[in-house]
């Protein structure tokens, strides 16, 4: 009798604990700090008399897990505009206009998005003229920029992937 209700008990613990992991509660996301990524960028580079304009968006999205021992205020260091291989700064520093209100709180088991935009032309300047050959040069370009975690001492870089503005 003793030995079924010990093969019953250990049955159902076996049983709980696949339960469990089928049912994804072990988290296994390790980003104790926000991880922050560069989503959906564009760009539209124009040509005229006075200089290269210049007008782009994306998508600043940062990611705090569960395993977070709190949330973490984000806040906006830079942005700048590099070529493909991010060795040569070819806007910097990044006008950047958000409607969001920074800087942002990110809670644990969360994710947050803040959209950017650029507006060269709206700000009364254009950039220089050779500009434009940089911007619209084969290879591509990145949006790079960093961030400041107030979980992390420091700034954490982040860089889109390339990408190729619209040209004229």
């Amino acid at each position: 009798m003793k030995a079924r209700a010990r093969r019953s008990a250990a049955t159902t613990l076996a049983a709980a604990a696949v339960a469990m992991m089928a049912s994804g509660c072990i988290n296994t996301d390790a980003a104790v700090f926000v991880e922050p990524s560069i989503a959906a960028p564009e760009a539209t580079v124009s040509a005229n008399a006075l200089g290269t304009g210049l007008t782009a968006s994306f998508a600043l999205q940062l990611h705090l897990s569960a395993r977070a021992s709190g949330p973490s205020r984000v806040a906006v260091r830079t942005f700048a505009i590099t070529s493909a291989d991010q060795k040569t700064s070819i806007v910097e520093p990044l006008p950047v206009e958000t409607t969001a209100v920074l800087p942002v709180e990110v809670a644990p088991d969360s994710d947050v998005t803040v959209a950017f935009t650029v507006d060269t032309g709206a700000q009364g300047g254009t950039l220089k003229a050779d500009a434009a050959a940089a911007l619209c040069a084969p290879e591509g370009i990145r949006i790079t920029g960093a961030i400041e975690d107030s979980l992390e001492d420091g700034a954490t870089p982040v860089a889109s992937a390339v990408f190729h503005p619209v040209c004229p």
